[in-house]
């Protein structure tokens, strides 16, 4: 059995013990680099299982041709926009997943994001490191309204932490409906309404076919001049130069951006240049915390289905259960 660790960039995979359990029954590869396509051809050939972090690598037609003993993909996280599903369920492999194990960071990174804002605290800093005792004014949460894109369980947690702060919280999302909203003691709205009334706005959506470039010009046309826009979920839901030029209009305050369009951002990107917003390199899940329950979870599905013959937290369950029994 040879299982490949892929898209390890940080080096921290190795420090968690439970991928001892792992090496009892497989041989196990840690790769910490960005490798070509044919590289990772290469590397791919004949392994068994390979574990994905968050959506780093791209798994195409071609990779899958050159994989001959793969029986899991055992994913990080539950985002597979990066998977060309169709190839993978056609060919019967199972796509494993960790669901829940980011909630927390991502709502308090989304909340980092909205303090810093509120309070111009980026901008603070640079000019105080400068010499400069700024005299400048912020403004309260309490009794603000934010607007949440998506209230999955990421966006029920940001309402959660918002309803605590003292804000009217609103929502709208491609599938919420206004019983699902007030489930969560959240107000349904349209979203033309919920973009005029936010003083912020934070996206919780997951990127396919119906989100992609969601957010156009049109719609922050709508937006509230005081208004901040938070993305902490796909930059591709975005139309990003609609948005560049709503910032650099001021027709909106602020923004807070951990995604982008194309990742990392160019070193002339504009969004570069502008002192309204406040910018992360995609850190939303990155923590410790997040990492450690990754890898004991793809532990977890790894055994379930290897060891004890019963598949757990299988994505594309409903594309492949005939092919998968037939394997095994």
């Amino acid at each position: 059995m040879k299982i490949v660790i892929l898209d390890d960039w940080e080096n921290i995979t190795d420090s968690v013990g439970d991928l001892d359990k792992l090496r009892k029954f497989a041989d196990v590869l840690i790769y910490h680099d960005q490798p070509t396509v044919g590289t990772l051809k290469e590397r791919l050939q004949y392994v068994d299982i390979i574990v994905l972090f968050r959506e780093r690598t791209k798994i195409t037609k071609e990779i899958l041709d050159a994989m001959n003993n793969i029986k899991l993909i055992a994913q990080t996280g539950t985002g597979l926009a990066h998977l060309d599903l169709y190839e993978i369920n056609k060919r019967g492999i199972p796509v494993s997943t960790t669901p829940g194990g980011s909630i927390a960071a991502m709502t308090e990174l989304t909340f980092t994001f909205i303090l810093a804002l509120s309070r111009n605290l980026f901008n603070l800093t640079t000019q105080m490191k400068e010499g400069v005792w700024p005299l400048t004014v912020g403004c309260n949460l309490s009794k603000k309204t934010i607007g949440i894109i998506g209230l999955g369980k990421i966006g029920s947690s940001v309402a959660n932490i918002a309803k605590a702060f003292g804000m009217r919280v609103i929502a709208w999302g491609p599938t919420l409906t206004q019983e699902r909203a007030a489930s969560v003691g959240v107000e349904y709205v349209s979203l033309e309404q919920l973009l005029q009334e936010s003083h912020f706005v934070t996206v919780h959506l997951r990127l396919n076919e119906n989100t992609k470039q969601l957010l156009n010009a049109k719609h922050f046309e709508l937006m509230r001049e005081d208004a901040y826009f938070i993305n902490t979920s796909r930059g591709q839901i975005i139309n990003e130069d609609a948005l560049v030029e709503a910032l650099q209009k001021r027709s909106i305050r602020g923004a807070g951006l951990d995604v982008f369009t194309k990742e990392p951002l160019e070193p002339n990107h504009p969004l570069l240049k502008l002192d309204n917003v406040v910018l992360s390199p995609h850190i939303g899940w990155k923590t410790d915390e997040t990492f450690d329950n990754f890898i004991k979870r793809t532990v977890e599905n790894i055994e379930s289905f290897y060891i004890y013959n019963k598949p757990i937290n299988i994505a594309n369950q409903q594309y492949i259960k005939q092919e998968l029994e037939e394997k095994r």
